[in-house]
């Protein structure tokens, strides 16, 4: 497969002169290494004549938050309120006219790691928002930071394959994720949703109206969605897969379905990646674990033998950090469970959580 695509690092050079030579080795297809290189690889691929994420000229639709809600309201879809700007002023007025329980403050770049951090009152907003301003600036050269309800309602990431058909871009709904939170707000859990559940039904029927309006035409996408109880599915984000971690090709594993690859071979069987398609419950749980000490080994090895555990990825990449708080306190781990047995991953999954406990209170002793 390596040699069906070039990845997208960077750009540093004459544009004609990169096209002339990609043109010469015959790539099938541009795939961007990054959210950041999501807009570069887009104009290659025009330049090429192959398919690309969305229509030419549209990038910002799939890496910019604040854009993309702008987009969504003016189609008629719902979306979280949001306001984009570079202004701190601009942003406490605006929390004058919408007021919800609390405010999520982030990058409007997708893929620079910054934020969210959630405010509940301007003096929060004030406090942190020249430390994201200077961070999201750093990362994506664009000082603009978006003010975003805090959407009431579970939390789910919807992954979704498009490909070219004769009635134009056709988006497959591939998985849907279910996330839990802890009561202060951290990602604790994400587990995969049966594919004939009629909540994946409505979040399916509403992320393809989502792609549409995001021009979307090629490749997987993942969209980070709450369930509001009064108002359905809202888009708090979108953005086109760049990267995968170990977890997350263990997962693709164990359904037998890789997305990226996938896209690559133009494959026409794009199959739903969840545990109807291989007999598993699948899901995927994050600790804040130690590192580099005897304690990290003494867990990794209770974790590898828990009778459901099926990956345990150290360096879990952009699953959480593009779509959940990250675990605070360090880095966080993720460890896959799947078992065809029922009740085997609820009982790792509490495993895990004791053996957490127990590690926490020995590091305070």
């Amino acid at each position: 497969m390596e040699e069906a695509y070039t990845e997208v690092v960077e750009y540093a050079g004459d544009l004609r002169r990169t096209v002339k030579k990609l043109r010469t080795a015959g790539v099938d297809a541009v795939v961007a290494a990054s959210p950041a290189g999501v807009q570069l690889a887009e104009r290659i691929a025009w330049q090429l004549h192959l398919p690309s994420s969305g229509i030419p000229g549209s990038a910002l639709l799939r890496t910019d938050r604040g854009v993309q809600a702008e987009t969504l309201f003016q189609a008629g879809i719902t979306a979280a309120y949001t306001l984009r700007t570079s202004s701190l002023a601009e942003a406490l007025a605006w929390t004058d006219c919408h007021q919800p329980s609390a405010y999520q403050l982030t990058s409007a770049a997708i893929g620079a790691p910054v934020g969210p951090v959630l405010c509940s009152t301007k003096q929060q907003i004030a406090a942190v928002w020249p430390q994201l301003q200077e961070a999201a600036y750093r990362h994506s050269a664009d000082t603009s930071l978006v003010l975003q309800e805090q959407v009431n309602g579970r939390q789910y990431l919807v992954e979704s394959v498009t490909r070219l058909g004769p009635d134009g871009p056709q988006h497959t709904v591939t998985g849907i994720w279910s996330y839990a939170h802890t009561p202060t707000g951290v990602l604790d859990r994400a587990d995969l949703l049966h594919r004939h559940d009629l909540l994946a039904r409505r979040l399916t029927l509403y992320v393809r109206s989502a792609l549409d309006t995001l021009a979307v035409t090629w490749g997987p996408m993942q969209c980070h969605v709450a369930f509001d109880p009064e108002r359905g599915p809202v888009l708090l984000s979108a953005n086109v897969v760049t990267d995968r971690s170990h977890a997350d090709e263990t997962v693709w594993k164990i359904s037998g379905h890789d997305p990226i690859d996938a896209s690559l071979e133009g494959s026409s069987a794009v199959r739903w990646n969840s545990n109807d398609t291989s007999g598993s419950r699948v899901a995927r749980i994050y600790v804040n674990a130690p590192h580099g000490c005897a304690a990290e080994l003494e867990l990794l090895r209770a974790l590898a033998g828990l009778p459901s555990a099926a990956c345990i990825d150290v360096d879990p990449g952009s699953f959480i950090s593009r779509s959940a708080p990250i675990v605070p306190g360090g880095e966080a781990s993720e460890i896959v469970l799947a078992h065809t047995v029922p009740g085997t991953v609820e009982k790792d999954y509490h495993r895990i959580q004791v053996l957490m406990a127990d590690l926490h209170k020995a590091q305070h002793r």
